[in-house]
């Protein structure tokens, strides 16, 4: 029979990659075992199997996974083996990665050009799969092809070229064959040097390139216990062979006693007791999956399982023996509509057993990641809303972490037939496609285009990234040298606060793990006791700490230095006019704008020389709206680099009569990020998220107050998102925004709505 040697090259793909890279090889070895099988001499070259293979950083956008180039083609065996088999996978149809391929088959051909060269994508299935044909065998140099499963169709191939016979079709391809995976050899795992591979494994687990939802630390291997999925979900490319219209079994399994034999095999020959599972849908079959849990209890295994289950055919016994096996459950949900998760997806969902899998993973103390996705053709705005919602709603009640991607047509898939017939791209993009999912989507809704997608996706993570409260906001006194028109505690009496109880507060919320904290007032340097509030806060174990004051203070260049090195690490200074006039009709203190302006010249440049973040605030009214450009100017001018532009809020002496339209005002908002943004980071507060279309990014820090916890100086301890909320109300054009998840809406003036606010608040 044929002499054959298998390549694995070197994988050059995005950052920002899909699936699980890393166990590229496991067709490979499967194939590699077949061909054994068939009585050919098999050779096995892995690039992650090598006893330097590790993940390279080779620009800033890509990685490497393996070795570099020079250093695989350098490990090319001698003699010329009859038929070269290079394992394909989705990572190689990228541009980067394809033009190393192209690479290495010009470089076997004219190492051996008496070999036949077959590329061959050794499809078992688990991961995504990108549709290719004779023009990728033409494009990258090969002369034959093999594609989807290799176990029968890659060892005739090979016989025939090795025959000197001409194959029919230069691209052959792989049907199913029986239903049970038994007749199957296990993977060739002597062919490799395995402890290379879990070193491989152990360098990218260290690099923490990407947080994955499953360890990679080794010992691990990635196994197959079954095949195929019995659902066509409409984005998902199983079973590749039957959309190219072969017939076959949709879902095949090992048996019982084959898991049994692969554990014993991994286990007692290489010290793998930990297998990462990546069936397209591991739980389809539940006999299948009690089988595996058996075999699991049977030898001490941990189990993972990346692919999401399916929560509708989950039990809850499963789920308790899931708890004891395995970190996390992972489940995929996709969508909270009926209509879109099976009419659209063709999911055929029971929507109920998701949150009924979140209350089973609870009370069994198991981890739970839900998948959710975004953005399927005809998905409405509320649609996409209520998916959120319900994400959100899961995670809030049963801590049911949510992991959202946008919809993504892969080349094969009923999707991209769909996206294509439709004509709803934006972009189209076959190759590339591992950035799409997490953050470029690439297609247009009725209601909806990629911009509105990312940012929804944007404003939910930036809900869940702030969840946890971590800052406590201080007010220090409510003694003040302004008298601002729009002062959120200008209508209380003036006194400071006690210091010894906010430390002893600072203290509490610190041994609860807050780490962040934010003194103001009133104007807190009015405070004689603020310096010891700040040496507390850092010596309690605060990371950052922030003052935020009108400067006036700081004309003095001495009151600036003490201020700086009090202990501080951010310091912003209120300034709320481009001018004397603008600055000081709204605080109401002749000779303010002049001492504000001079305590940022004093202060600023102190703070570039000893790293402390240095920022402006500016509460828009309806006197400094219209000069907002003359702002920006002054604040480059004076070398400002960070501006936090707050919209008013209902609270203490601000009124309506203050407020400036906020529609008018977001436009010139927008006009001020588009000429100064290059040279400031603006970030926009307090104004609902839809009156910055394009721009939501600016306004994401808004969503931050989740994380803060304010003390007034009469030590009322409150949630600012909560206090804040008390006066915002969702508008009929909320109810299908999916930002309204984490947007809490339009603020409420009660002396421009009286008898709505006595109805909602009392008098």
């Amino acid at each position: 029979m044929a002499t054959v040697l298998l390549l694995q090259p070197p994988i050059v793909l995005h950052g920002a990659f899909i699936d699980y890279p890393y166990f590229a090889s496991l067709g490979l070895w499967q194939a590699a075992a077949a061909l054994r099988a068939a009585g050919h001499a098999v050779q096995v070259l892995d690039a992650l199997c090598q006893p330097s293979s590790g993940l390279i950083a080779e620009t800033k956008d890509l990685i490497r996974l393996g070795i570099p180039f020079s250093g695989f083609v350098a490990k090319l065996p001698q003699p010329a083996p009859d038929v070269v088999v290079v394992g394909h996978s989705p990572w190689l149809r990228s541009r980067p990665a394809a033009a190393e391929l192209r690479k290495l088959a010009l470089h076997l051909h004219q190492k051996w050009p008496g070999s036949h060269l077959v590329l061959a994508d050794c499809d078992v299935g688990g991961m995504h799969y990108i549709e290719w044909g004779e023009a990728e065998l033409d494009d990258l140099g090969f002369s034959w092809g093999c594609k989807y499963e290799a176990d029968v169709a890659l060892p005739a191939l090979v016989a025939q070229l090795a025959a000197g016979q001409v194959p029919a079709s230069r691209v052959v391809v792989g049907p199913p064959g029986d239903e049970a995976l038994d007749g199957l050899p296990l993977p060739a795992y002597d062919l490799v040097d395995v402890d290379a591979f879990e070193r491989f494994a152990g360098r990218v687990a260290n690099a923490r390139h990407k947080q994955e939802i499953f360890d990679l630390t080794p010992p691990l291997m990635a196994v197959k216990t079954s095949r195929g999925c019995v659902y066509q979900c409409n984005f998902c490319t199983s079973n590749p062979w039957q959309r190219a219209g072969l017939a076959g079994k949709a879902y095949r399994r090992h048996s019982p006693a084959q898991l049994d034999e692969h554990a014993r095999l991994l286990a007692e020959r290489y010290g793998v007791r930990r297998w990462v599972v990546l069936d397209e849908l591991v739980n389809v079959h539940p006999g299948h999956f009690d089988a595996l849990l058996d075999v699991a209890e049977r030898h001490g295994l941990r189990l993972d399982f990346p692919n999401g289950m399916r929560a509708d055919r989950l039990t809850e016994a499963q789920v308790a023996r899931l708890a004891r096996l395995c970190p996390l459950l992972s489940i995929s949900a996709e969508s909270a509509n009926a209509r879109v998760a099976n009419e659209v997806i063709g999911k055929r969902f029971d929507l109920s057993a998701t949150e009924r899998v979140a209350g089973w993973c609870r009370s069994h103390g198991l981890r739970l990641v839900v998948h959710w996705m975004i953005g399927q053709p005809s998905e409405t705005k509320a649609e996409i809303k209520r998916t959120l919602q319900t994400a959100w709603d899961l995670y809030e009640g049963f801590g049911a972490e949510p992991l959202v991607q946008f919809a993504t047509p892969i080349l094969g898939t009923v999707l991209h037939k769909t996206a294509t017939d439709r004509q709803l791209w934006t972009t189209r993009e076959d190759r590339d496609i591992g950035p799409l999912f997490q953050g470029r989507p690439v297609l247009r809704g009725p209601d909806w285009g990629p911009a509105d997608l990312w940012a929804y996706k944007r404003v939910f993570e930036t809900r869940l990234a702030m969840h946890r409260p971590r800052k406590v906001i201080v007010n220090t006194t409510y003694v003040c040298n302004n008298h601002c028109v729009f002062c959120a505690t200008g209508n209380r009496s003036d006194w400071h606060g006690d210091t010894d109880k906010q430390i002893a507060f600072l203290a509490e919320r610190r041994a609860q793990g807050f780490d962040l904290c934010d003194f103001d007032g009133g104007e807190p340097t009015t405070n004689p006791r603020l310096f010891e509030l700040i040496r507390a806060a850092r010596g309690l174990g605060y990371q950052q700490v922030n003052l935020t004051t009108n400067g006036r203070m700081m004309a003095l260049p001495r009151n600036a230095e003490k201020v700086v090195r009090s202990g501080i690490t951010s310091l912003l200074v209120s300034l709320h006019g481009p001018n004397e006039a603008v600055h000081e009709e709204n605080v109401q203190a002749k000779g303010a704008f002049a001492q504000t302006i001079s305590g940022i010249r004093n202060a600023r440049p102190l703070c570039d020389a000893t790293g402390v973040e240095f920022g402006v605030n500016v509460t828009l009214t309806k006197v400094n709206t219209p000069v907002l450009l003359e702002y920006g100017q002054l604040l480059v001018d004076l070398g400002v680099r960070l501006c936090n532009v707050q919209f008013l809020t209902p609270f203490g002496r601000a009124s309506a009569e203050c407020q400036p339209d906020p529609a008018v005002a977001a436009q010139l908002v927008m006009r001020l990020i588009d000429q100064f943004g290059d040279k400031i980071r603006f970030q926009v507060i307090n104004l609902p998220l839809c009156y910055l279309p394009g721009y939501e990014e600016f306004g994401l820090s808004d969503i931050g107050k989740l994380q803060r916890h304010m003390i007034f100086v009469s030590m009322d301890d409150v949630n600012l998102f909560d206090y804040l909320q008390s006066r915002r109300r969702h508008e009929k054009a909320c109810e299908s925004c999916p930002m309204a998840v984490a947007c809490e809406g339009f603020y409420y003036w009660p002396d421009q709505w009286k008898d709505e606010a006595r109805a909602r608040w009392g008098d």
